[in-house]
């Protein structure tokens, strides 16, 4: 005969797990020493505690499985077990359904995923730009009604009757990425005209620039493109960068009067320039 704790070792279950058998009834030692009280288990007991494991394992209550361990009556074993094996089959048919139910929406997100690719960017390069009379508008805002700063530039461009000449192109001062927030500034090149409040310069220079081809969504993968192409070649930003929208939401033919989004115009085709002025770092 075995030890409590050569059994427990055995059929890898917890002492106190048999004890607390042995207390309701469930499986009783085969010998109790009367001097020192130890438990001992023969080897008939393994094959009894094996039958509970695997009743256990199928969810039946200890009280069931005491029951089925004292009832030598093969009809009621064999229906009470017919009884848990149509639940396992039911639960069974429930989980490959939800299986299934998970594997479609999975299927479902890789195609809405495939809908937009990935950003295409170009190579970085350099360009001479010059001194450019840009209107602005700057507000710090909840970035997802950025559409309502640019509806408020177009109405003062057509309030003052100016003329548009160059795309429309935007500034983030300042981006708080968890809060959505932004301090943006929207500028729109246009014609030289009398001097009003909100017309400045952009400064001409030397830029280093680069496209996306992608979402909005995406273009802080050209960002970073740009600043460690930067450091690469030894040179360092001069100001913040700007976005100039070369063919997105708002097209460069729009009627300033109504302004209305470019609809037509798939988030995968959206194209935006990024440049920053920069300067050549002392050796």
């Amino acid at each position: 005969m075995y030890s409590i704790g050569k059994f427990s070792e055995i059929c890898n279950i917890p002492v106190k797990t048999l004890r607390y058998y042995s207390d309701i009834g469930l499986l009783k030692p085969s010998y109790i020493d009367p001097v020192t009280n130890y438990r001992y288990y023969d080897y008939d007991k393994i094959q009894t505690l094996k039958k509970i494991k695997l009743l256990k394992s199928c969810h039946l209550s200890l009280a069931t499985i005491k029951e089925l361990i004292e009832n030598s009556d093969q009809i009621n074993w064999k229906s009470i077990l017919e009884h848990k094996v149509t639940e396992l089959e039911a639960e069974k048919k429930k989980i490959s359904k939800q299986i299934e139910e998970m594997n479609r929406l999975k299927l479902q997100i890789e195609k809405e995923a495939s809908i937009i690719p990935e950003p295409l960017l170009s190579d970085c390069f350099m360009e001479k730009r010059k001194e450019l009379l840009v209107y602005t508008v700057r507000e710090k805002i909840n970035v997802t009604f950025i559409d309502q700063l640019v509806k408020k530039l177009f109405d003062r461009v057509y309030a003052f009757n100016l003329e548009i000449i160059g795309n429309l192109m935007a500034v983030f001062h300042e981006r708080d990425l968890h809060q959505k927030e932004a301090d943006v500034e929207l500028l729109i090149p246009i014609k030289e005209t009398n001097k009003i409040d909100g017309c400045s310069m952009l400064a001409g220079g030397t830029y280093a620039c680069l496209t996306v081809k992608g979402p909005y969504s995406e273009l802080d993968a050209g960002y970073e493109k740009l600043r460690s192409w930067l450091i690469e070649q030894n040179l360092s930003p001069v100001g913040n960068a700007f976005e100039i929208y070369e063919k997105g939401l708002v097209p460069y033919d729009l009627n300033i009067r109504e302004i209305r989004p470019d609809l037509n115009r798939h988030p995968s085709e959206f194209i935006t320039k990024i440049c920053v002025r920069v300067t050549k770092n002392d050796h």
